[in-house]
């Protein structure tokens, strides 16, 4: 079996693969350079994307194939990484895959959930968005509007470059740098498919987010938003409410803005489920950068998703351990993250072990 690295050509195959299958709403950022791809022995018609650390290779959300393909896909997969002695693991897979890969021998956490807004049926009228209306209402108040920016079409060096400001004051103000595996950046210079919706002030830029496209659900999954610091209250609402009328106007029918992390609903298997939950404690206390999950989740419930979907992370040998977790870890922040959080989970994981067999947690 052979992996090959991130090419022209070959981006040019994955984006035909991606056009023909891609569910999983970011399935788009598999096209980025940190990954590796897997392709069929058997030819079947599809890819897989991947990185490594610690051996851990970790799969970039669902295989990208026809669904009546996953089950042997992933077994050439897996089989792949038997023989190169790296634990398997499927990060952020939606439903459908879970189905099939919780028979093949994986072990599944459920990671958190998506927010999917059918745009046919997006409505803002009712009491439970009163407030979200007074918010927007207030932001037109002081005179933001939201457009989409296409650079293909026409380019406003202007506005591109004070989207790239808002970009590098926003990763001051988070401290790290960018995100990586299945998150994307704004990629003004290459814009690829990505659409642009930007809040505009005496024209100009306020706020703006990158969207990407979610080929076979005829959707759109929005990925990184930039914004000042201090904006005008109601400024991101407006930018995703108007967003979503531009895009139905447009003939899309589904539009995410992402999981929510951090459910907690663990493996079957008590023991093992409480001993993950306290690993990920660990770990997001210790990534401060991490710890704003709550506020995610309740920004995205306000505007009114028509369902959640659930995300899970699929793992093989079945039981978890703290190199996944690393793993995982590394591969979303490469730089913050060291082997110094690999040592200091594996002392915590052998102290919550102790605990665990003492049954005093």
């Amino acid at each position: 079996m052979t992996t090959y690295m991130h090419t022209k050509n070959n981006t040019e195959y994955i984006l035909k693969m991606l056009k023909k299958y891609a569910y999983h709403s970011q399935s788009y950022n598999i096209l980025k350079k940190d990954k590796l791809y897997f392709y069929s022995p058997s030819g079947i018609d599809g890819v897989i994307a991947y990185v490594v650390y610690a051996n851990v290779a970790i799969v970039a959300g669902d295989p990208i194939c026809d669904i009546s393909d996953f089950h042997e896909f992933i077994s050439e997969y897996k089989n792949f990484c038997k023989k190169q002695k790296w634990q398997c693991c499927f990060q952020s897979i939606t439903k459908r895959c879970k189905n099939i890969i919780e028979k093949m021998d994986f072990s599944l956490i459920k990671i958190g959930e998506e927010p999917i807004f059918d745009l046919n049926k997006f409505s803002l009228e009712g009491s439970k968005f009163r407030g979200l209306r007074k918010n927007i209402n207030s932001a037109k108040k002081h005179g933001l509007t939201v457009i989409e920016y296409n650079p293909l079409l026409k380019r406003c060096p202007k506005w591109e470059k004070e989207m790239e400001e808002l970009s590098i004051a926003w990763k001051k103000i988070k401290g790290s740098k960018e995100f990586s595996f299945l998150i994307g950046t704004p990629s003004i210079a290459n814009p690829g498919e990505r659409k642009y919706f930007l809040v505009l002030l005496n024209n100009k830029v306020e706020s703006f987010v990158t969207c990407t496209p979610i080929y076979s659900r005829n959707g759109i999954y929005f990925d990184a938003m930039r914004r000042k610091k201090k904006t005008i209250n109601g400024t991101n609402q407006l930018l995703f409410t108007e967003s979503f009328r531009i895009l139905k106007k447009q003939g899309y029918v589904l539009a995410t803005l992402g999981t929510a992390p951090l459910s907690y609903k663990h493996v079957n298997d008590p023991n093992q489920s409480r001993m993950i939950k306290l690993a990920l404690k660990l770990t997001f206390e210790h990534l401060k950068y991490f710890h704003r999950y709550k506020p995610l989740y309740q920004f995205k419930k306000q505007f009114g998703p028509s369902s959640w979907e659930a995300n899970y992370l699929a793992f093989s040998p079945r039981f978890f351990n703290p190199v996944i977790l690393y793993a995982l870890l590394k591969a979303y922040d490469p730089t913050n993250v060291t082997k110094k959080l690999l040592r200091e989970l594996n002392f915590r994981w052998e102290k919550i072990k102790k605990l665990n067999k003492n049954k005093i947690i």
